[in-house]
């Protein structure tokens, strides 16, 4: 007898993890994608690092507050902006911002 419940779907890594600092994407619609024109809440959730220190860089990011250790922000790309479909979401923290990392978050058209 077959099964399909062992069929793994790759899921998106949207965690960067340095030592004890790490910042968690997690994308509040239960996607690992966003979809073009359409809000979606989103929050960057910090462990470690001073929100104070940190800062996010990307097409269609708004930053709607900060608490406690979380950067909840919207983020809308409007389609056909993107050269492929894949949102670069920079991210800067540290004193110096010595720390760099870049995550490539997928996108659709929305259905």
């Amino acid at each position: 007898m077959y099964s399909c419940g062992n069929s793994k779907t790759e899921k998106t890594e949207l965690v960067y993890e340095n030592g004890n600092q790490k910042v968690e994407i997690q994308i509040l619609n239960g996607n690992d994608y966003l979809e073009y024109d359409k809000p979606t809440e989103t929050n960057f959730v910090l462990t470690n690092i001073e929100i104070n220190t940190f800062s996010v860089y990307g097409a269609g990011i708004r930053i709607l507050e900060t608490k406690d250790g979380t950067l909840k922000t919207e983020i809308k790309v409007p389609n056909n902006y993107l050269e492929n479909d894949t949102l670069n979401v920079k991210v800067r923290f540290g004193k110096k911002t010595e720390e760099n990392y870049e995550f490539n978050i997928p996108m659709k058209t929305a259905e």
